[in-house]
């Protein structure tokens, strides 16, 4: 870190130098900011399943799942633990939990289990977002055995956390009294950020019709939200000569927007990207104070240093890839041909203007789809192109009609007067569900890819930020490097053909050459849907492509290799003259039985090295790769009832 900014210092003159120690600087300092959040991030984790424990702690966050409560508790005593302090907590989940509130002591008798590595390499590792949120552990509460001491009334003591979640509860209460489900879900997601009880079919109706963003709080409703109060207290100031004339109006309004953000940032429940849309929003507001120019990539920028510098594991998301990405087109489009269209439509007719919006929402539909689909290609397997014409519908709905509303809900309800706005919201929430519905039916507008190459999804991105930072000079022409290397990487790129868990419960086979995913019969429909989005298979086919197997032993052939797995073999010595790929799931195999060129997976080593992808390769050994070596030994990744260190 040091001699990189030795480095800077001296290569101030000269613009390329400086900017390689510039990188240079930067990801030294990543590696710096990461590892202080990791030396002051929570130990002495749970390493093995606690199947019937007691757990005594205090409520901090509630959260309603369609007839369940998932809560978060900081424990104080649990039961199998000799821990003198914790610090991290436990979430919870349990039936009912209606007579629950923030603060409250429970006292519960549940089943605990450790952070989960990722089942095989390559698929979603929910670990490291949960270690970094400070949860150590999760489970459930059998049945309603809990005991719960209320929490008593500090009043002015009460810490602010508490208060929000108690007016957050109380703001879901009223919603449920004035809204039907599915509209009730929808406003519970945009107001406090609760997607708990949108339901699965409209959830994944809004995922295929490219509307899914409207769900999770961002830069879209922090925008539309603040913007509104903005607009409105700057219009009502304006009404006013004596202080319009005499008062800077403009900034008066901004501090008001200021202000509605971080009241909306609290109720919305600070997540991850609703903190990075406020910190970006609040940079504009105060460019907007210092009279500087507020819309710009140095603000993009800025805004991704500070997000980065509180939650440095934030880049790894897809949450955090998407956003930035989509703002950084968009500013750079805006910022060029996109500010001289709109500058030169002020002395055109209404009409015309009307017709430009809807061409730049077009526009910004068509960069936005661009400029995300490698991202979303890599984490989810889909990407949708009915996006562009449904969010030609949802999004003027959501900033003239739908986000007022919200506004106007949030200053009326400490009044008793919430009801009226939540009334008028339910015709354009009930819009958006129907424009979902009938964008996710056409199966055109949907399309499956198979997981590619994380350097090609890595490459694509550092090409595209390059010719967006340089897009004015020469050097733009060295964005093609990245992009070259991204395309070799998918070109070399093999995906694989075998997955085993770590669980030693699900495994698959792919068969490309008859179109097959080979499943056993007990595989849980999460697990199934996960594969399925890894290896690009829709839905609509999945009676087509995905074999369940139900024997004790189930046998394929893919790439003229034979592949046998079953729980334990009976004859192992018959299993060893007749295949090349042995999945033993439940029992070890004796090395010394089978010749050299047959590859054994067995319960050693999924115990011990957790999950495998195997991928084959003609004439050559298939290539293996457990989490434990594509993970790596960090403190959340528990394989093995232990935490390698």
């Amino acid at each position: 870190m040091i001699l990189s900014l030795s480095g800077l210092w001296i290569s101030r003159r000269w613009v390329s130098a400086f900017f390689g120690f510039l990188l240079l600087a930067g990801f030294c300092a990543g590696l710096l900011v990461a590892s202080l959040h990791l030396e002051t991030a929570a130990s002495g984790l749970p390493a093995k399943t606690l199947y019937m424990t007691e757990i005594e702690g205090d409520i901090t966050l509630l959260e309603p799942r369609g007839g369940r409560m998932r809560m978060t508790v900081a424990p104080v005593r649990i039961d199998g633990l000799n821990h003198r302090r914790f610090d991290w907590k436990v979430r919870l989940s349990l039936p009912g939990g209606d007579d629950l509130a923030v603060g409250d002591r429970i006292v519960a008798s549940a089943r605990l289990f450790p952070l989960r590595a990722p089942s095989v390499p390559g698929d979603p590792d929910f670990s490291r977002r949960l270690y970094l949120d400070g949860i150590g552990a999760t489970g459930f509460v059998f049945g309603h055995q809990y005991r719960v001491t209320r929490a008593a009334n500090a009043g002015f003591l009460q810490p602010l956390s508490e208060r929000i979640e108690y007016l957050r509860l109380a703001i879901m209460g009223e919603i449920d009294r004035v809204l039907a489900w599915p509209e009730s879900g929808i406003a519970k997601a945009l107001i406090v950020g609760e997607r708990g009880d949108v339901g699965e079919e409209t959830a994944d109706d809004l995922r295929k019709s490219g509307l899914a963003h409207l769900l999770a709080i961002s830069g879209l409703h922090m925008g539309l939200l603040s913007g509104t109060v903005f607009f409105f207290l700057r219009f009502g100031l304006a009404a006013i000569p004596v202080v319009a004339l005499r008062f800077p109006i403009k900034k008066w309004a901004a501090i008001g927007a200021m202000i509605a953000g971080v009241i909306y940032l609290g109720l919305s429940g600070a997540s991850v990207p609703t903190q990075r849309a406020f910190i970006t929003l609040m940079i504009v507001w105060v460019a907007l104070l210092l009279d500087r120019r507020a819309i710009s990539l140095r603000l993009v920028a800025v805004a991704a240093l500070v997000v980065l510098i509180l939650r440095p594991d934030a880049v790894l998301g897809p949450s955090f890839q998407l956003s930035f990405a989509a703002v950084a087109v968009l500013v750079a489009f805006y910022d060029g041909p996109g500010r001289r269209w709109f500058d030169a439509s002020g002395d055109r007719t209404r009409l015309f203007r009307l017709w430009l919006f809807f061409a730049g929402l077009v526009i910004t539909g068509i960069l936005v789809t661009a400029v995300t689909a490698p991202i979303i290609g890599f984490h989810f397997g889909r990407i949708s192109m009915v996006g562009v014409l449904s969010n030609l519908i949802a999004i003027p709905v959501m900033a003239f009609w739908i986000m007022p509303l919200i506004v106007a809900t949030l200053v009326l309800m400490p009044f008793g007067a919430g009801a009226l706005p939540l009334w008028l919201m339910k015709p354009g929430l009930t819009l958006l569900i129907e424009t979902a519905g009938l964008a996710a039916d056409q199966a055109w507008g949907l399309w499956h890819v198979e997981q590619f190459s994380a350097v090609f999804a890595a490459g694509m991105m550092v090409a595209i930020a390059w010719v967006l930072i340089w897009r004015q000079n020469r050097v733009v022409w060295l964005g093609v490097i990245p992009l070259c290397i991204a395309i070799a990487a998918q070109i070399l790129y093999r995906p694989a053909d075998i997955l085993v868990s770590g669980d030693q419960e699900s495994w698959a086979i792919r068969d490309r050459e008859a179109d097959k995913l080979i499943l056993p019969a007990g595989i849980s429909g999460f697990q199934q849907s996960v594969w399925m989005a890894r290896y690009g298979i829709a839905d609509h086919d999945a009676g087509n492509v995905v074999e369940k197997c139900d024997g004790a032993v189930c046998r394929a052939t893919v790439g003229g290799k034979r592949i046998v797995v079953a729980n334990g073999l009976v004859n192992p010595f018959y299993a060893c003259r007749h295949a090349d790929i042995i999945v033993s799931l439940k029992r070890d195999m004796p090395r010394d039985i089978c010749p050299s060129d047959v590859t054994i997976i067995d319960d050693d080593l999924l115990w011990w090295r957790g999950g495998v992808s195997v991928a084959l390769r003609p004439d050559a050994d298939p290539v293996i790769e457990t989490v434990r070596e594509t993970s790596g030994t960090w403190p959340w990744i528990i394989i093995g009832g232990r935490v390698v260190k």
